[in-house]
């Protein structure tokens, strides 16, 4: 019996050694490795510091954050330093890189966004997803057009009542998506989505890609055909209530809910035979400082490459079109012709009583700060950002 014991305590003398002898080689494994970097940083990781600094100096300086909604302030990384807020970057970055930085601060709904940019020539510099897609943009076939290069101008939209010069709408601007076959997923809090534009303030317009929730644009009692046929005006439709009670279930800690910026959204009406696609019929009428929305129909018809897609109701207008085929669902733009129907989108578009039912396939619109982290854009390989 005291020789089995015997045995038994030199096994477990003999594992403690083993397992000693492990952890002292890790400690010198993280020794060698502090000492040949210097204790130098990744520079995703010097971003993080520089992020980390700003709020920092921002807290005790709450009377320089922005005031107005999607007003953005800058502060450099020498500000930061000087301050005591953050070490010099030289101290911080390897490979001998001489760089410099600022953070990007941009008031929003319920906080701040605090956005790094770091420049460190050569060896590296923060890419931004708007810019890295930017350069790429084509003027054939799939891909990521100027909308001015190909738009259809209608008549100019002109002042509203509150003084706000409708025409200069940054959803008429940018740049979008065309095709069939075009890379533009992007994966959000593990939820993919299509970035269906990057408007004229570089901030994003991204689409959902799966069914979530459906039902009439409007079902209330018309009074001007005496029917329960529906009122066909966004702002007080059935659709958008039901679009906030999807906003209302988003994470607040998500990467939707953090980098969401008001828009004037464009809910104007068209006629069937309105050719225009540079938006001047849909932003004749807004919806200001919205966050989200169903997409107007002349985002829906700009993703077509086909030249026949001449009018609302062009049947030519599913042909090449990312925005067609995969899914029925409702635009947000009514029919200008009375007050009870609307576009709806199937194989083709369609007008359509607008008490009948269909999916609300909703766009939220993101800062252009979105950070490229990695990814190709396709379904399987998606842009991913910070």
């Amino acid at each position: 019996m005291l020789e089995s014991m015997k045995k038994v305590d030199k096994k477990m003398l003999t594992m403690m050694g083993v397992v000693v002898g492990i952890v002292l080689v890790i400690v010198v494994l993280i020794l060698v490795v502090s000492l040949t970097t210097g204790g130098k940083l990744s520079y995703s990781k010097i971003e993080d510091k520089m992020v980390s600094a700003a709020k920092s100096y921002y807290k005790d300086n709450s009377g320089s954050l922005p005031e107005k909604l999607g007003e953005t302030v800058e502060i450099d990384t020498s500000t930061l330093t000087s301050n005591g807020y953050l070490k010099e970057l030289s101290e911080m970055a390897k490979d001998d890189a001489v760089c410099s930085g600022k953070v990007i601060v941009r008031k929003m709904k319920d906080d701040y966004d605090y956005v790094a940019s770091l420049d460190c020539g050569d060896k590296y510099k923060t890419e931004f997803l708007a810019d890295k897609l930017i350069k790429d943009t084509v003027t054939s076939g799939n891909g990521l057009y100027k909308l001015e290069d190909f738009v259809t101008v209608g008549n100019t939209p002109g002042i509203d009542e509150e003084g706000y010069d409708l025409s200069s709408n940054e959803l008429m601007k940018g740049y979008v998506y065309r095709g069939q076959e075009v890379n533009n997923y992007i994966k959000l809090d593990d939820v993919l989505y299509r970035i269906v534009k990057i408007d004229g303030n570089n901030d994003f317009t991204v689409v959902t890609t799966k069914k979530k929730a459906n039902g009439p644009y409007d079902d209330r009692y018309n009074s001007e055909i005496q029917k329960q046929y529906g009122i066909n005006d966004y702002s007080m439709s059935r659709a958008h209530e039901r679009l906030d009670e999807i906003y209302a279930s988003l994470s607040k800690d998500g990467q939707i809910m953090k980098k969401l910026v008001p828009k004037n959204v464009c809910i104007g009406g068209r006629d069937a035979e309105d050719s225009s696609t540079d938006g001047s019929s849909e932003c004749s009428k807004v919806m200001k400082n919205q966050y989200y929305s169903l997409l107007p129909l002349f985002d829906i018809m700009n993703a077509s490459l086909s030249t026949e897609c001449t009018t609302s109701v062009s049947k030519e207008c599913g042909n090449y079109n990312y925005l067609i085929g995969d899914m029925n669902y409702w635009s947000m733009t009514p029919s200008n012709e009375n007050t009870y129907t609307g576009y709806k989108i199937t194989s083709d578009i369609s007008s359509s009583r607008v008490v009948n039912s269909s999916n609300y396939r909703y766009a939220y619109y993101l800062s252009g700060n979105l950070i490229y982290v990695e990814g190709t854009g396709t379904e399987s390989d998606p842009y991913i950002v910070k």
